[in-house]
């Protein structure tokens, strides 16, 4: 099965599947609990990611489409999926078992390979979620500063803290009155059982029960600003989390704990991916690529010619690698090193590829799935 992930502002969210979409607009918080509608154009649709299972192929994007090709077919099926909001990712633990996110607080989950969906949390129970956490953590922390045994320096650091889950606590409150903003950015499945879900301003969530319920994780990081987290990736029983202004996180415990990596660029992580050889790669805007062979301890740059946001990367034959972009970049790194770079005839922003049986790349992006053979990379003319 191959992942990737991909940021889902990289792309424009502009799309009109068909003129009876736009006589029935869903406007607010509507399209949380509206059905994605089903057009004949949904593989036009701007979409963010696309994954394999052994029977098909699943891509995801704008006003909840979820599109389905099975392997060795021509022809794309949309979905039934109970949600409108902007997905910007898929993952799955089998064959059949997977979830998306996406705008709004939604996770959404599928048990028969895509075909199907449904909502598992959408962005009102988060809030809910948030005000619960932060209100039992302030009880938690003001009972600890009532021990008068305290010393001055354990006190100032419960204050601190104290302080920074009554800010949370606010925005929690704030949001439950204005509704939900938070988009959800990745998903990543360890287990049947174990999700992560990594978002905007600094959201992290895990389930243990196979999303049934979560727990707010994001105090777990060192992630003071609330940068987004954008992209989760996974080598053996090590975890690594990517997102805004560099941030690079890393776990050994299945994200329970998070140790911050010294990062080797401070703008914008998109994406990150472990290849074949079990390299870790992270890349984002201006065509900022690097590598680590030593689990992010370490990173070296890959330049490429054209210096657009790089958004997604997989495994290519031959212990290669594919990278698709903006602006229609498509990049194949052989074993060897060298690099190969061509730009797709759409021009679109490329948010994610797979690989066909017959070698072949399927890409998907702004102007939904479109198709390059492998030869325009990996065949020198």
């Amino acid at each position: 099965m191959i992942r990737t992930r991909v940021c889902a502002s990289a792309v424009a969210l502009a799309f009109s599947l068909t003129a009876a979409a736009q006589d029935a607009p869903v406007d607010d918080y509507d399209v949380i609990y509206a059905p994605a509608m089903i057009a004949p154009e949904a593989t036009s649709a701007v979409l963010t990611e696309i994954t394999s299972t052994a029977d098909r192929q699943v891509a995801v994007g704008d006003y909840g489409v979820v599109v389905t090709r099975e392997h060795g077919s021509e022809a794309w099926q949309q979905a039934d999926v109970p949600t409108s909001v902007f997905l910007t990712s898929v993952d799955f633990a089998s064959d059949s078992l997977g979830w998306a996110v996406g705008h709004h607080g939604v996770i959404l989950k599928t048990s028969d390979g895509g075909l199907s969906w449904q909502r598992e949390l959408d962005g009102f129970q988060y809030i809910d979620l948030q005000v619960a956490y932060y209100q039992q953590r302030v009880n938690e922390l003001e009972d600890e500063l009532a021990n008068d045994e305290l010393d001055a320096d354990a006190a100032a650091e419960l204050e601190f803290l104290l302080d920074e889950a009554l800010f949370r606590l606010d925005n929690a409150t704030f949001a439950k009155e204005e509704g939900p903003t938070k988009p959800f950015l990745d998903v990543l499945a360890l287990s049947a059982d174990e999700l992560l879900v990594s978002g905007a301003y600094g959201a992290l969530l895990y389930s243990a029960d196979g999303g049934a319920s979560w727990q707010i994780f994001d105090e777990r990081i060192e992630n003071p600003d609330g940068f987004h987290l954008n992209a989760m990736q996974r080598s053996g029983e090590t975890l690594f989390l990517a997102g805004e202004a560099g941030q690079l996180f890393r776990s050994n415990d299945r994200g329970t704990t998070w140790e911050t990596l010294d990062s080797p660029y401070y703008g914008s992580f998109f994406g990150m991916y472990v290849d074949q050889q079990d390299r870790l790669w992270v890349y984002g805007l201006r065509g900022n690529i690097f590598v680590s062979e030593d689990q992010g301890d370490s990173f070296t740059q890959l330049k490429l010619e054209d210096p657009v946001n790089i958004n997604a990367a997989v495994n290519a034959p031959a212990n290669g690698l594919y990278f698709v972009g903006n602006a229609g970049v498509v990049a194949y790194l052989s074993e060897s090193g060298e690099l190969t770079e061509q730009t797709h005839k759409s021009g679109a922003a490329l948010t994610d590829l797979v690989i066909n049986d017959d070698g072949d790349l399927t890409l998907v992006g702004q102007r939904g799935v479109l198709s390059m053979p492998s030869s325009a990379l990996t065949e020198k003319e």
